[in-house]
């Protein structure tokens, strides 16, 4: 499942790095951008080529300060639901009410996932070979990021490699390349941006109907009872307290 993900949804892809002096400048800038970003919702349609058919889907795309991301398969039809937050990932099927959730503990690809809209890729680094590439596309982006993993004899996906088209204002990603090892390839498009806009809270979590089955690391945990269950436990917590404060208007007087 982990594979699947990283192959259909990771958020970036290689080439060589540019001089370090311009690599570290741009990456303290895309911190410095990415740090204003609390909460964003968007649009995505996926292109899945391999040598048997071609697959096109699309959903949308929630992310929460910190670390919480919500990709939901709804185009042409309703599919899975995927959270991933504080080391865990949740994949949920409402067509057979089943929940299931892995664990994502030192793993590196949990940190692929969020390149696309966090802003520190610290851990990223330490196990991905990271760049910078100009793009072709400067009318909506003159940077990108590319990542390949280094491959330390630990399974780091399915994916070989991955290109991540950013746009100019705030470094998000409008087009994603993925390049997987089994000669399969992923065009995602990403557009309808909404920054830092008001987020309904049932955005932000998976809601669990009665029935629904729970089973986290191929072990049956529980079925879901009457009046249903939202997850993660702490999906509560309100997006509003992550936004920035507004603005102090009030001028001291005289």
């Amino acid at each position: 499942m982990i594979a699947m993900m990283a192959a259909s949804m990771a958020l970036a892809w290689f080439a060589a790095a540019d001089e370090a002096p311009s690599f570290d400048a741009f990456f303290q800038e895309f911190a410095k951008k990415r740090d204003g970003i609390h909460v964003l919702e968007a649009r995505f349609w996926q292109e899945t080529v391999s040598p048997e058919e071609t697959i096109e889907v699309g959903g949308s795309i929630v992310y929460v300060k910190p670390k919480r991301i919500i990709f939901r398969y709804d185009k042409p039809k309703e599919g899975p639901t995927y959270l991933i937050q504080d080391g865990k990932a949740y994949e949920f099927e409402a067509d057979i009410k089943q929940l299931q959730v892995y664990d994502l503990e030192n793993n590196p690809q949990a940190e692929v996932f969020f390149l696309g809209f966090d802003q520190n890729t610290d851990s990223l680094r330490d196990n991905y070979d990271v760049g910078v590439f100009d793009s072709d596309d400067k009318a909506k982006g003159a940077k990108g990021i590319l990542i390949r993993p280094k491959m330390k004899g630990t399974d780091t996906g399915r994916f070989s490699e991955v290109r991540l088209f950013l746009r100019d204002e705030d470094y998000l990603p409008y087009r994603i390349q993925i390049v997987n090892n089994d000669d399969s390839k992923v065009n995602i498009a990403v557009s309808d941006f909404t920054v830092n806009g008001k987020l309904d809270l049932a955005k932000t979590c998976i809601t669990l109907p009665e029935g629904t089955k729970i089973i986290e690391d191929d072990q049956y945990v529980e079925t879901v009872g009457p009046g249903g269950k939202t997850v993660p436990a702490n999906a509560a917590v309100s997006v509003q307290a992550l936004e920035p404060p507004a603005p102090n208007t009030n001028t001291p007087k005289p």
